[in-house]
C-alpha cells in the first residue's frame, strides 16, 4: 500500500490547522511535531511530519524493538515501514511517499498520543517542544546554553512542517 501526503490542511473555512507534538502512546519518545489532517484525529490518524521527524521516528521504533521497522528509499525519499506478524497479527508494509514539500503522512500502525505533562521527559525534550509550541511567537523562552539550541531546533521544525505560513 502506498500513501501520499496531502497539501496543506486547512480547517473548513480555510485557516490552517496548527502543529502538534506526538508521542507513541505509552511511551515517552518524541516529542514529534506534527501536523494533523483534520480538525479531528484519534490515535490512528495519520499526520504530517517532516523528513528530519519521520528520521527521528523511525529510529525510535527500531530502538523499540516493536516488530516494525522503517527504511527509507536513497532515490525517491519514500519510507517503507514493514512489520511483522508479532506487530499485528498478519505482518505486512506500507510505503509514504513525500509530498511536493518533502513531508511524510505517518500513522495507522501504532496508536499516537499527544505528547505532554504526562508523559515523562528530559529538559532538552521540554525545550524542543516549548520551540516547536512558539514557532509563531515573536518572544521567546530563554534557556541555558546547553538547551538553546534544542529550543531554536523546535521552533524550525514547525516552521518547515508547516511551509512558513503564519497562522492567524
Amino acid at each position: 500500500m502506498t500513501t501520499t501526503a496531502p497539501t496543506l490542511p486547512t480547517h473548513h473555512d480555510g485557516t490552517p490547522l496548527s502543529v502538534q507534538l506526538f508521542t507513541v502512546e505509552g511511551s515517552a519518545y518524541g516529542p514529534y511535531v506534527g501536523l494533523p489532517t483534520s480538525s479531528v484525529w484519534t490515535p490512528y490518524s495519520a499526520h504530517l511530519f517532516t523528513r528530519a521527524t519521520a528520521e527521528l521516528i523511525v529510529r525510535d521504533m527500531h530502538e523499540d524493538e516493536c516488530g516494525l521497522v522503517g527504511a527509507f528509499d536513497a532515490e525517491t525519499g519514500a519510507l517503507t515501514f514493514t512489520w511483522t506478524e508479532d506487530h499485528d497479527g498478519t505482518g505486512g508494509t506500507e510505503t509514504v511517499t513525500p509530498d511536493a514539500h518533502g513531508r511524510y503522512l505517518i500513522g495507522g500502525l501504532w496508536p499516537w498520543d499527544e505528547w505532554g505533562d504526562h508523559v515523562p521527559f528530559t529538559a532538552g525534550q521540554e525545550a524542543f517542544a516549548t520551540g516547536a509550541a512558539e514557532y509563531r511567537e515573536s518572544v521567546t523562552t530563554h534557556y541555558p546554553d546547553g538547551l538553546t539550541h534544542l529550543y531554536d531546533q523546535g521552533r524550525e521544525e514547525a516552521h518547515a512542517l508547516t511551509l512558513r505560513h503564519h497562522e492567524a
